[in-house]
């Protein structure tokens, strides 16, 4: 009984599948069944799934659920059972005594089998041939795992080739803007300049008309006389101060020189920011000639992902047959290996998947 309680406790640390597998194995048509091994692989999913929420999660490395999650278990899977016949049904569950539940566990306890019959269940004498086929499906889903990568860097590179596209238009109305500015800047500019060019006309018609009146008063005032007096008074007061049009001549050509300076500033400015789209508009279609070749990387990669996938499916796919063609046992194992085979091809696109997934899954035995 001690060799028995050893043996049932060396059992409880195998990962939830190959527990599984150990009592499908061991009671193929003794209470196991195919139809029966789909509800044995819900209950797997099921300890994995509460393992990952657990304090220490294993997920499908794990062995067993603590108190708490392997209450949630029953909770969930047995729902029939009040609180008070989930707790006396984890004490009969728990044939170490650890506080603990493992999938062996609970299968012995809802399938109503002895830890010595457990621990005892023939296991086939094809184990070489089903560990080979296994090493062909470990490889199968490897090889998955590589084309949902290459998957997940296919829409990586969509996504930056989307992203450059959308910068590159970006860029391009930038520019546009940047060039509409430019152009407005040299109109601006060029409205200026004409309007200081008039602006220094007027001033020296004004300055032609303020000194040749000035040329008058003193001629006049070498005449003497009041005449003369009054025209050098008015002289005077020429040189102290200029007269109204022409101050308002010099204002308005201060100001234009100033606008000019403005719209030369502005000009400056709006080529400059044009320069800077214009590089920016090249790097972006830089970056939209990378992601586009990123993108053919990641399809040719993909590709060749799910030929190589392809390849090792059928490797598997025939090895499983060839241990059908000479049934040893194991029927558990082999059972699991193809439902582990028909989950891959779930994940495929549509298009190479080798099963109909509308319908559940159906295990053949026999050859």
């Amino acid at each position: 009984m001690a060799d028995v309680k050893s043996r049932f406790s060396e059992l409880c640390k195998l990962r939830y599948r190959d527990q599984a597998i150990w009592f499908m194995n061991g009671f193929w048509n003794a209470g196991i069944n195919p139809e029966e091994a789909n509800t044995v692989w819900d209950y797997v999913k099921h300890f994995v799934e509460l393992d990952k929420m657990a304090f220490d999660p294993k997920g499908e490395d794990g062995h067993e659920l603590d108190q708490f999650w392997s209450a949630k278990f029953l909770e969930d899977l047995n729902s029939t059972l009040t609180a008070s016949e989930r707790k006396d049904a984890l004490r009969l569950i728990d044939q170490d005594n650890n506080g603990k539940m493992s999938c062996i566990e609970y299968l012995t306890w809802r399938y109503k089998k002895s830890p010595e019959a457990v621990v005892n269940a023939p296991q086939g004498d094809n184990t070489a041939a089903i560990a080979a086929a296994q090493a062909k499906v470990d490889e199968v889903q490897r090889q998955l795992a590589d084309c949902e990568a290459k998957i997940a860097a296919q829409a990586e590179a969509i996504a930056a080739q989307k992203k450059a596209i959308a910068d590159n238009d970006a860029a391009i109305k930038q520019l546009q803007q940047r060039q509409d500015e430019l152009a407005q800047a040299i109109r601006d500019l060029q409205a200026a300049r004409d309007e200081l060019e008039r602006a220094v006309e007027d001033l020296k018609a004004q300055e032609a008309a303020f000194a040749a009146k000035m040329a008058d008063l003193e001629a006049k005032g070498k005449g003497g006389g009041v005449a003369g007096a009054r025209a050098l008074n008015e002289l005077a007061q020429m040189k102290t101060e200029d007269p109204l049009p022409l101050r308002r001549a010099k204002i308005t050509q201060e100001a234009a020189v100033r606008r000019v300076k403005k719209q030369e500033a502005a000009t400056e400015e709006a080529k400059q920011e044009a320069r800077k789209q214009e590089a920016a508009l090249e790097e972006t279609k830089k970056q939209l000639e990378d992601a586009a070749r990123r993108l053919e990387e990641a399809k040719a990669a993909l590709e060749k992902a799910y030929a190589d996938l392809e390849t090792k499916m059928q490797a598997a796919v025939d090895e499983l047959e060839e241990i059908k063609k000479n049934p040893g046992g194991g029927f558990g194992a082999i059972w699991w290996m193809e439902r582990e085979m028909f989950e891959v091809d779930k994940r495929l696109p549509q298009a190479k998947q080798r099963y109909d997934h509308k319908k559940p899954f159906l295990f053949n035995p026999g050859a």
